[in-house]
């Protein structure tokens, strides 16, 4: 009392003049019986709090995929047909087992990419139960959410990136097998090209060889021919100089045979 009293004469002001209207149990707060009142003396405040200070949502919003539909949802209205936190009853019955990677295999990209979304939708919903439940301060493990079901949908999405990585390198030693496969095609086309090419440039010399060799077997021919004919040109003009020798002198016709002789036979 004296606390309040000093408190009240220190000034004329607004604020310590209310004071003057409270007493000492309100000033001071009373310890409560145990601490286990006070927890079940708070909670109610909260949740009320909570309760209270509600804002109403459209049955149609879009948010409402991060919640869980109850099997009898068609039968309720408004946020009745959702969980807000997880229900102990089915906390067990829906709860699986992860996606095996062998049986993530046999999926197609459009069923993988499904099921992504769907184990990404489930985590989030996971984890909007979570906040849910810390925001309403719910303390029950039987309402909280369960870690394994957590771990499942986390090894699932794992298992799917993996698979997914399989098939992209498979992908990716695939092209590079066509891709060597076609840089060789490639070069077989080039070699081959290239053998022809050479086996045309050697057939193209062969040719020509032979046309020379023929020209100049011909031209050697010719060549001989006009020898041969000077030769006889040659032998006919020695005849006839040796006849028109004889008819002028007939004595001296042993000495032009001999001549005539020597030049048919050289």
């Amino acid at each position: 009392m004296f606390a309040a009293r000093a408190i009240i004469n220190r000034g004329p002001r607004a604020s310590t003049s209310r004071l003057a209207f409270r007493s000492f149990a309100q000033v001071v707060q009373t310890p409560s019986g145990s601490p286990s009142s006070s927890l079940t003396q708070r909670r109610p405040q909260k949740l009320s709090r909570i309760l209270r200070d509600k804002v109403p949502v459209r049955e149609d919003h879009g948010l409402w995929g991060f919640f869980r539909r109850k099997e009898n949802g068609d039968e309720l209205e408004g946020e009745a047909k959702y969980e807000v936190v997880e229900d102990p009853q089915n906390r067990h019955k829906q709860t699986g087992r992860s996606w095996k990677a062998s049986e993530l295999r046999l999926k197609s990209f459009k069923d993988l990419h499904t099921l992504w979304y769907i184990l990404l939708r489930e985590r989030n919903l996971l984890a909007t139960q979570k906040e849910e439940a810390r925001r309403m301060g719910i303390s029950d493990t039987a309402v909280q959410v369960s870690s394994n079901r957590v771990h499942h949908t986390r090894k699932s999405m794992a298992r799917i990136k993996a698979v997914l990585n399989e098939r992209r390198l498979a992908y990716e030693g695939a092209v590079k097998i066509v891709e060597t496969e076609r840089d060789e095609k490639v070069d077989r086309e080039v070699l081959d090209s290239m053998n022809k090419a050479r086996e045309h440039k050697i057939r193209h010399m062969k040719k020509r060889q032979e046309y020379l060799a023929r020209r100049l077997e011909l031209k050697l021919a010719r060549k001989a021919a006009r020898e041969a004919a000077k030769r006889n040109a040659a032998v006919e003009e020695a005849a006839t100089k040796e006849a028109a020798t004889k008819e002028a002198s007939p004595e001296g016709h042993s000495q032009p045979q001999r001549v005539a002789g020597l030049l048919i036979n050289s």
